[in-house]
């Protein structure tokens, strides 16, 4: 029998539902996380759902949208399907929990139910429109007859303890029976179900579970048409399943969670931290009309952005598993917060001295930097430094060949690779072309200085723009490619797409995220960058995830590459 899936695909069953925010959205949504769905998320406001782990966090679709904007129901239901494939159950629950749901009848405003009714009744019609004008265009050009054979519609009626108010979705009994007809002209297997309050006591998860049952077609698929009643007991509920869940052990009273997904290969994260301080303004970020508020920002970092970023980590129990990469003017600057740095137990690595790039320095400035960078550091922490960051990620040949002089294990600035640490190249410099030439001078390949073509045993471990904070969410006035103003659920989304991509794709990966304490000290980030962390360390419990030192990351690269036979 049917269970309302699909059963030819392994991307399971796909809920809409609008009104997201409130108390019954956020349950109904969780209650179909715990059953192993994927629901995609629709309102504009803030979706308040705790305690939900990173695997179910994986399968939630947050989608900004007023439920009232016909082009943003459409946009919602286009996006929902991108993510998760085709959209097997719209739910509907009524937006607005205004006013009209506090005064009694007798005392409600008529604007209050006038702003009220037209809030949810035009919400609830627009997502039931374009919905079934979803399904009628999808139906013959996209999915097979099983993609789609058994859609279902649920609309929440009301606010438990709200009555009949305005508060209602508006879904009358001739516009049921209209949709329940439009319905079936395009699917005969689709249905659309009414949940209503009764009793004025019944609670979020009594509507969430009956939403469960009415949505899928195994416990519900003969109901149609229907006003139902939250159910206050879950005994006679089955639970949706995905298509690779094929035994449930059924506890009495209880809708069960679904199996365990299989643990997946380890994602090694690397937090680094880039002590820029005054330092940024000095080498690569150096212009003539830097001023005394510009680089007042810097002493923010070292004085606030530190011991914020410190506590934070902490609270989440890596400090000394991340990697602070320090220039060594931001060492002799500010002695007091560094030594914090060092007192958390983290990897301490370089990151030049006034933050110059490479392009800046002749060969012997050069060395003379990392020379003295070198002994400040094993000054401070007691040994010498194994790893090194470039400022703005500008090195060259003549880097990598001190980096080997020195002893180095490491280096952090190159992007051979996104998710895999590499051996770092030999490679010469590029070349411009003099196009005043004839290109037969100048069409030819790059040719590798050596064989392999490789600098063992300097490790690089990967790291670039996308994978930091500073580029988009601080503003430096007179540098070309800062933002400062881009919202920091953009940058929070991006990770987590990466993360979740790499995390199917990539065997033994590792993840960097960079953070600066100008940009990630302040107030407005690091609320995101804690809760954003927090969430990688959800599968941490399930043994996915280690957070590591970025020394580590290139031991352990290393030996598990001298390790394969050679050729491999």
């Amino acid at each position: 029998m049917s269970v309302g899936l699909e059963s030819d695909s392994n991307k399971g069953f796909n809920a809409f539902v609008t009104g997201a925010a409130t108390a019954v959205g956020s349950e109904i949504i969780r209650e179909f996380l715990d059953n192993g769905c994927r629901v995609t998320a629709f309102d504009d406001r803030p979706l308040q759902l705790s305690g939900i782990d990173a695997e179910r966090f994986s399968r939630l679709h947050i989608v900004d949208g007023n439920a009232c904007d016909e082009e943003a129901i459409k946009a919602g239901l286009a996006a929902a399907e991108d993510r998760f494939g085709p959209v097997k159950s719209l739910i509907v629950v009524p937006a607005c929990e205004g006013k009209a749901q506090i005064y009694p009848i007798w005392d409600l405003p008529s604007d209050e139910w006038e702003k009220s009714y037209r809030s949810n009744a035009r919400g609830a019609f627009l997502a039931i429109k374009h919905y079934l004008r979803y399904l009628q265009s999808n139906r013959l050009e996209k999915y097979s007859p099983l993609s789609l054979s058994d859609p279902a519609i649920v609309v929440v009626e009301t606010e438990p303890g709200v009555g009949v108010t305005a508060g209602q979705a508006g879904i009358h009994r001739g516009l049921l029976a209209k949709v329940q007809q439009d319905l079936l002209r395009l699917n005969g297997q689709g249905r659309i179900n009414v949940v209503t309050s009764g009793s004025m006591g019944e609670t979020p998860a009594d509507f969430a579970r009956t939403v469960l049952l009415l949505a899928s077609s195994h416990t519900s698929g003969h109901v149609s048409g229907q006003y139902v009643q939250p159910a206050s007991n879950s005994k006679s509920l089955v639970p949706i399943q995905e298509p690779e869940t094929t035994q449930i052990t059924r506890s009495a009273g209880s809708v069960p969670r679904p199996l365990a997904s299989p643990k997946r290969n380890k994602i090694r994260v690397a937090v680094s931290i880039d002590l820029d301080a005054v330092s940024g303004w000095l080498g690569t970020n150096s212009h003539p009309d830097n001023n005394l508020a510009d680089y007042s920002s810097g002493f923010f970092a070292a004085r606030v952005g530190v011991p914020r970023l410190l506590r934070m980590l902490k609270k989440l129990d890596i400090a000394n598993r991340c990697t602070w990469f320090i220039p060594g003017h931001s060492a002799e600057s500010f002695p007091a917060e560094v030594q914090q740095v060092v007192a958390s137990g983290a990897e301490v690595g370089l990151h030049g001295y006034a933050h110059e790039g490479a392009y800046q320095l002749t060969p012997q400035q050069e060395r003379d930097v990392l020379e003295k960078c070198f002994s400040i550091m094993e000054k401070l922490v007691g040994k010498p430094p194994r790893g090194y960051r470039a400022p703005l990620y500008q090195l060259r040949e003549t880097t990598l060949d001190l980096l080997e002089e020195f002893g180095f294990e490491y280096d952090a600035s190159l992007t051979d690779h996104d998710c895999q640490p590499f051996w770092a190249p030999k490679r010469p410099p590029l070349e411009a072309i003099d196009f005043s030439k004839p290109a037969a001078s100048w069409m030819h390949p790059i040719k590798e200085t050596c064989s392999p073509p490789d600098r063992r045993p300097l490790v690089c471990v990967p790291c670039n723009y996308y994978m930091e904070d500073m580029t988009p969410m601080q503003f430096l006035p007179h540098c070309e490619n800062s933002q400062g103003y881009v919202d920091v659920r953009v940058i929070e989304n991006m990770w987590r797409d990466r993360f979740l991509w790499i995390r199917d794709n990539e065997e033994e990966p590792v993840f960097p995220v960079l953070m600066h304490p100008d940009t990630s000290g302040m107030a407005h980030i690091i609320g995101m960058l804690e809760r954003f962390l927090r969430w990688v360390k959800e599968f941490e419990r399930e043994g996915e995830v280690e957070f590591s030192q970025t020394a580590e990351i290139a031991r352990w690269f290393r030996e598990k590459q001298l390790d394969k036979p050679s050729g491999v």
